[in-house]
């Protein structure tokens, strides 16, 4: 069975491709806060080895708003022109650490941190919204916690980044998303500008 798995919810963008078990490609690059277009380049240049996927696995987030819309359309895309099913996990999930347990805390934005605890690739409960420094003191704890990106008091956790290549192994046992729409991960409304009322 193909996998193609797609994770841009950070800064650290990847796209992999498993088959029967193992990763035969995988490739990562920058995606910068707010735009996810570097996953096209990706997905053009991997064409033959992804085409004839099963299963198209997304990581959701939280993380990067325009990156995860961009992820969540390509997956509808594809499921609506190739038939293949679609897989999700949470983008806390996919961290390509040893631990079976851990923490993961990332910048939400706004003052304010957003910590996930990880046990056996799954969330265990809400994710939790904190204060950078709340979410600094919580990092202290005897469970390792690792940073997606940087946020104020989080220097001394190690960084990581959610890898479309363990995506791509745990997609096969994930189970399979509704067809339609896929809404991802967000931990505050999106923030619309309103436009200015003209005088008349």
């Amino acid at each position: 069975m193909k996998v193609l798995a797609i994770e841009i919810s950070s800064s650290e963008g990847s796209v992999a491709v498993a088959e029967n078990g193992d990763v035969v490609t995988v490739r990562r690059f920058a995606c910068e806060r707010g735009r996810g277009a570097e996953v096209f380049a990706a997905l053009a240049g991997m064409r033959e080895s992804w085409k004839d996927a099963a299963i198209v696995a997304v990581g959701i987030g939280p993380g990067s708003y325009n990156g995860l819309r961009v992820a969540c359309a390509i997956a509808t895309s594809l499921q609506m022109a190739g038939h293949a099913e679609v897989r999700l996990s949470p983008s806390p999930c996919l961290l390509p650490v040893d631990e079976t347990h851990f923490f993961v805390c990332g910048d939400a934005r706004g003052g304010r941190a957003y910590r996930a605890e990880v046990r056996g690739r799954r969330l265990c409960g809400e994710i939790a919204l904190l204060p950078y420094a709340e979410a600094a003191r919580a990092a202290n704890g005897a469970v390792p916690t690792f940073r997606v990106g940087t946020f104020p008091g989080g220097e001394n956790c190690p960084a990581a980044y959610p890898d479309a290549a363990v995506l791509a192994l745990l997609a096969p046992d994930l189970p399979a998303a509704e067809t339609g729409p896929i809404e991802p991960i967000y931990l505050k409304p999106p923030h619309i500008t309103l436009p200015r009322k003209v005088a008349t």
